[in-house]
């Protein structure tokens, strides 16, 4: 019996008290049956909490277990694409028809991985350990950036933003944000850039077949022109994306730059 109940049983006879001390023991009396009551409640919460508790212990404890003893995981997708993010915090698009396979030791050791395919990466910055991706012929190291390597027709890495190498048959090449390495089946390499990126060019006593070859080159595209002007020379330094350039040593000969396709231009008379 709690004592709210024994005061109660109390005959009125013997609850014959002076109002003061009555209100006194009441307080006191009603403040034990208060501790009591709160008592029983953070019982009954612990009670239920204690399960909860062991419960998430040992669901931690068991992922990092296997998180541990595992040795590869593989990603692979069929006919559509598939968003993957790494423990290194690494997000990968994978396009339909690749696999990604991870090394056993990545995030600790090592942050390699296997790949066949076409995907997106972007590799999350971590100067320790850089990112290498095997590409099966080719290896392409970053410490953080944004690339996309693409082996469905040639081997091809084309850059984002941030930094890469690309190791090819003991040659290495470093490229530059909206710059393409490229090596196709004959195992021919070349890198190009952007239209839009600038460039600088010395044309100094050049011939103008010469000066369209190197913009050819630089840029990936066909440019023809009339063949009457191929022997023309041009002098001089210039800095400039694609357009601007071509128009500058089309400009003296008075040929306008039509544009065929996106990788073909053609200028005319």
């Amino acid at each position: 019996m709690d004592f709210e109940n024994q005061w109660k049983s109390v005959t009125e006879e013997n609850r014959k008290i002076k109002h003061a001390s009555d209100e006194r023991i009441w307080n006191g009396l009603e403040r034990k049956i208060q501790f009591r009551k709160k008592s029983r409640k953070y019982l009954a919460a612990a009670a239920v909490l204690l399960p909860l508790f062991i419960i998430t212990g040992l669901y931690f404890s068991g992922s990092a277990n296997s998180f541990s003893v595992q040795k590869e995981l593989a990603f692979q997708t069929t006919t559509e694409k598939k968003k993957i993010v790494l423990s290194d915090g690494t997000t990968i698009i994978l396009e339909p028809q690749s696999k990604l396979k991870l090394a056993k030791d990545f995030g600790s050791k090592t942050r390699n991985v296997s790949f066949t395919g076409k995907a997106f990466f972007s590799v999350a910055k971590n100067k320790d350990l850089p990112f290498i991706v095997d590409a099966k012929g080719f290896k392409v190291q970053v410490l953080g950036t944004q690339f996309t390597l693409d082996q469905r027709k040639n081997n091809k890495v084309y850059l984002k933003e941030g930094k890469v190498k690309v190791d090819y048959k003991g040659h290495t090449t470093y490229l530059l944000p909206k710059e393409t390495w490229l090596a196709n089946q004959y195992g021919i390499e070349k890198h190009f850039y952007d239209q839009d990126v600038e460039r600088n060019f010395d044309f100094n006593d050049m011939k103008f077949n010469e000066a369209i070859s190197k913009l050819e080159a630089t840029y990936n595209i066909t440019i023809d022109y009339p063949e009457e002007f191929k022997n023309n020379i041009i002098d001089g330094d210039i800095r400039g994306n694609l357009d601007k350039v071509l128009q500058t040593i089309s400009f003296p000969f008075n040929l306008k730059t039509v544009k065929n396709t996106e990788n073909k231009i053609i200028l005319k008379k």
